[in-house]
């Protein structure tokens, strides 16, 4: 009998896929400490603040500037400043990481439009006598659709259609009820089909 069993191996494999993501975090949370700490090391000696939280005056001050620049980004994206790049980095990063747009939804739920928070337009597609959740991912000039079906609960398959947007019936939805919808197995109807 060998010592690695096939469950032991799937643990292991499973393991690596959590550790993995986990270690990057870590890295480049890492390489951002190393580049902030200097700086925020310097401000303090500039303004003189040793004093306010003693010996942890820089890393609470490393802390607070890390969030705050993460807090700038998100409200450039937001008023669309950095738009465009904003877009296209989120398409390459749920390429790559497609779990993490249902992550993201899931965490920040329907704080806003969906239309302004994302650049995919979730729809409850109607087709013969079924509802697919669907996205329509870009709307194109010369009248046609571009719209993914994911299969579920992940995301990282399914199927691109273009469908001629007069000849394409669908219902709009919240991302909230889109995401809930696919990780649920369908267990969470979309509000709509209420």
């Amino acid at each position: 009998m060998s010592f690695f069993n096939r469950s032991t191996k799937a643990m292991v494999v499973g393991g690596l896929f959590l550790i993995i993501p986990l270690l990057l975090i870590f890295i480049l949370l890492g390489k951002a400490w190393a580049i902030l700490n200097p700086i925020v090391s310097g401000l303090v000696d500039l303004f003189g603040i040793h004093s306010i939280f003693g010996t942890a005056t820089i890393t609470v001050f490393t802390v607070l500037f890390f969030l705050l620049i993460c807090y700038l980004g998100g409200l450039l994206l937001r008023k669309g400043f950095v738009k465009d790049w904003g877009e296209h980095m989120q398409d390459q990063l749920f390429l790559v990481l497609p779990s993490l747009q249902m992550f993201r939804y899931k965490i920040m739920g329907d704080t806003s439009s969906h239309k302004n928070v994302s650049n995919w337009k979730p729809i409850l597609l109607i087709e013969d006598s079924f509802y697919d959740v669907a996205f329509i991912t870009k709307e194109h000039e010369n009248g046609f659709l571009s719209i993914y079906i994911p299969d579920a609960p992940k995301m990282d398959a399914g199927q691109v259609r273009f469908i001629q947007s007069t000849a394409c019936e669908y219902v709009e939805i919240s991302m909230k009820d889109a995401m809930q919808a696919l990780s649920s197995f369908g267990k969470q109807a979309p509000s709509k089909l209420n």
